[in-house]
């Protein structure tokens, strides 16, 4: 094989290598903030961006997240158990690159208790939605 033949095989063995290393499910939501699932879908969670990392900020099982300058909202059922569903919300001003996402994010919240911050926050409706883990 001739160097040129080579180095092209060697790229492509290095583009290929580096697609595996991706995560099965990568989203943007808005700025920093991007939905993602690692290995399975089932880790769907809410994540901060940085340079070449993704700091979590909301946990999985994300099945909804929604956004606004002001907010990030997601629902999701704990460790895949879809027979509990739990609402978070955080508030962006209080967010960073280094913040402590308890500073941050609020929740977990019931159905009732959400609906009670939503109104009162005035937060934005979830519109992306992971049908298959709803």
């Amino acid at each position: 094989m001739n160097p040129r033949n080579r180095m092209f095989v060697g790229l492509l063995v290095a583009v290929a290598a580096l697609a595996a290393c991706g995560f099965v499910h990568d989203q943007n939501i808005d700025g920093p903030y991007r939905l993602v699932a690692i290995d399975v879908d089932e880790q769907m969670g809410v994540c901060y961006s940085i340079k070449d990392a993704c700091v979590g900020r909301i946990g999985e099982t994300l099945f909804a997240v929604g956004h606004d300058t002001s907010y990030i909202v997601a629902a999701r059922h704990p460790s895949n158990n879809r027979n509990v569903t739990e609402f978070f919300y955080l508030i962006r001003f209080l967010d960073g690159p280094t913040t402590d996402p308890s500073a941050s994010v609020r929740g977990p919240f019931d159905a009732g208790q959400f609906d009670v911050e939503r109104a009162r926050l005035r937060l934005p409706s979830m519109d992306i939605t992971i049908a298959r883990l709803r």
